[in-house]
């Protein structure tokens, strides 16, 4: 019934205009479940979300003036109040801010002998309370340029960007950390949405590096030559890593080992040490097929890969999971737990 993959062209003001008005509905189911989410989860009311949103308009507009564009359009086209678009684009904000983040992610990047083929292969998780995102409303975005440039991002609709890949090989992912420190400065799936622009790694990590970040986060940016960095992006300092053939990470610092650690996450050390072992127990031998299994991973459960409601977490679940073959510029995207649901291919 809703749209999983749209395309949208020209200007960033014209692709906005022609999400809103091709994902209309599910924007609105989206925004209407955030209100309903916080009204039952804590008596917030989310029109104040609303109005403290507002304060990241400078920022966006000197650090993402495209991006700010685009959801200027994507109001425009959906017929909905700037306002609205505004809060759904800051909602990891308004959650990391009063402390109601979930449990968040799993990924892993493999490159050169460890994977088949020397390709570059790579993946996550997006694990969330799907009381607060429906995951039948998720959606890939296709986006293309007029001067050829394309990418595809796969997000919740209202939001810019989750995760994604471009078609000049470059692979954008993201996990929560946290050190305790908050600052003001771009929202999170804005940085997201801007990396996706970039024509190499060297440039996109710059960015990570200049921009001013207002809450924790790593994103790992990857390509088909090979390049694989993690990038802990705090608001106080960023830390910036490359490895040769792999590297796993959750929820917590992995390499910012100087910073305070204060993940709210239950599970992301076993986590992330049963991805570690599924890659190195597979190095060699790794492809998109043994990938998507990675995720599948149901050891330690309820501690594990693959995330179903539990008795200590009855509102964690896998929303989709992803798997990216860089050199074909592939992506496939399992809705929901992959080991329930299949894996959809989405090429340029």
């Amino acid at each position: 019934m809703y749209q999983r993959k749209i395309e949208v062209s020209g200007t960033a003001k014209e692709r906005g205009i022609e999400i809103g008005k091709k994902l209309r509905e599910q924007i609105l189911t989206n925004y209407k479940n955030q209100v309903e989410f916080y009204k039952n989860a804590e008596g917030y009311d989310y029109k104040e979300w609303e109005k403290i949103c507002q304060r990241y308009i400078p920022a966006i507009q000197k650090w993402a003036p495209e991006v700010f564009e685009e959801l200027k359009g994507m109001s425009e086209g959906a017929g909905i109040d700037f306002e609205i678009i505004l809060a759904m684009t800051t909602a990891y904000e308004k959650s990391f801010g009063r402390n109601l983040v979930s449990d968040k992610c799993t990924e892993f990047c493999a490159t050169g002998s460890a994977c088949i083929g020397g390709k570059t292969i790579v993946g996550q998780t997006n694990d969330e309370r799907f009381t607060e995102w429906l995951s039948e409303l998720d959606v890939v975005i296709h986006h293309k340029y007029g001067d050829g440039k394309e990418f595809m991002t796969y997000t919740h609709p209202g939001v810019p960007a989750y995760m994604g890949i471009n078609n000049r090989g470059i692979c954008i992912m993201w996990t929560y950390i946290d050190n305790g420190v908050t600052g003001d400065g771009v929202p999170t799936n804005v940085i997201i949405r801007k990396l996706l622009e970039y024509d190499n790694v060297k440039d996109a990590v710059k960015f990570l590096e200049e921009v001013p970040h207002d809450i924790p986060n790593q994103f790992t940016i990857t390509d088909k030559y090979g390049n694989l960095v993690c990038c802990e992006c705090f608001p106080n300092k960023v830390y910036v890593t490359y490895e040769e053939t792999y590297f796993v990470h959750a929820n917590h610092n992995i390499y910012a080992t100087e910073e305070k650690e204060c993940t709210c996450s239950q599970t992301t050390f076993e986590r992330c040490e049963t991805m570690k072992n599924l890659v190195e127990c597979n190095l060699g031998k790794i492809d998109v097929e043994l990938a998507k299994d990675f995720f599948r991973n149901h050891d330690n459960f309820p501690k594990s890969i693959c995330v179903h409601p539990c008795a200590d977490r009855p509102w964690q679940k896998t929303l989709a999971a992803m798997v990216y073959d860089l050199n074909e510029l592939d992506m496939y995207i399992a809705f929901g737990n992959p080991c329930e649901m299949e894996y959809h291919k989405y090429s340029f």
